[in-house]
């Protein structure tokens, strides 16, 4: 990526201070965090000094962007500050040089270094911050895909004294070989996502020979459902689409399968939303995510210090 489009990360930012952590040198994952500057200097309205932390998940594809992309960057920053939590975005590996399930890998790996006494329990950000007993999963489009199938993993997982509290699904990347109705309407020529580009996407990021209908792309495969329901607690999801996304219908089949096998889980539609809407950080549709985000949030963890 251009290294114009990177943001370095900044130690002594106001009011949210960011830097870059490194979660496995040999598989190059590391994982840009950042942290509220009034809750780092002890200014919190809490009962606690440890903050919730989210672990945010890029979109890309699978095959593109990074954590220190400028949306992501803001993204974050803006996530932190709306909830007053310690947010991690994963740098993860990238398709076709590293197919799925290298993504997932990833994803769990940063989730377990978290706790590991040779990662986060070092670093100097999440030992005085970071509430290990309240931790939720998000991310954006392929992100949000990698964000789901890590809880999934980790539903079934030992994880210790780290509980994720709940996940949030921004126009989470699925597909398949039939077609949905989001798909075959026309699209907008600047649309940051086409039905030609998600098929190129997922045929990059599958693992070689596979299918849109392999369960890591298609959420009615019946291998997926099938360890749905056999998963007993998953933490509550927050599933966003967007009115005018090619993803739009397949986001609103995967709340439906959700709930078909028993979870629970909120849908918001954004109407007139297409894909990545939020790149737009001062924008109208931005600002009602962050408020549904917040509102979410605070259901879960009710004395988290949100602006709602």
């Amino acid at each position: 990526m251009p290294k114009f489009l990177r943001v370095p990360a900044n130690p002594s930012a106001s009011p949210i201070a960011s830097r870059d952590a490194v979660i496995d040198e040999e598989h190059g994952i590391w994982a840009r965090i950042f942290l509220p500057t009034d809750q780092a200097q002890g200014k919190g309205e809490g009962d606690s000094s440890k903050l919730p932390v989210v672990l945010f998940f890029h979109g890309g594809g699978f095959v593109t962007l990074s954590a220190d992309f400028c949306v992501f960057h803001v993204l974050c920053s803006s996530i932190a500050e709306k909830l007053g939590a310690l947010v991690i975005g994963v740098n993860y590996r990238l398709a076709p040089e590293n197919r799925l399930p290298a993504a997932y890998e990833d994803g769990f790996a940063a989730l377990k270094w978290l706790a590991d006494e040779q990662g986060g329990r070092r670093d100097p950000w999440l030992a005085s911050h970071a509430d290990l007993s309240k931790i939720l999963v998000m991310g954006d489009s392929a992100g949000g895909n990698l964000a789901h199938h890590v809880t999934v993993r980790a539903a079934v997982e030992d994880l210790g004294e780290m509980r994720i509290m709940g996940q949030v699904l921004i126009q989470p990347f699925f597909g398949g070989i039939a077609r949905f109705p989001s798909e075959t309407k026309p699209q907008p020529p600047n649309s940051t996502l086409t039905t030609d580009l998600s098929d190129q996407l997922w045929e990059l990021a599958l693992p070689i020979g596979a299918s849109r209908d392999h369960p890591y792309c298609h959420v009615v495969a019946p291998d997926l459902k099938a360890q749905l329901r056999e998963i007993e607690a998953l933490p509550k999801a927050l599933v966003v689409a967007g009115s005018e996304d090619v993803l739009c219908d397949r986001v609103v089949e995967f709340a439906e399968v959700m709930r078909e096998c028993g979870k629970d889980l909120e849908l918001l539609v954004v109407e007139n939303a297409g894909h990545a809407f939020y790149i737009v950080p001062e924008s109208e549709k931005t600002a009602q995510l962050l408020e549904k985000i917040s509102a979410f949030v605070h259901g879960l963890i009710p004395k988290i210090n949100s602006k709602v």
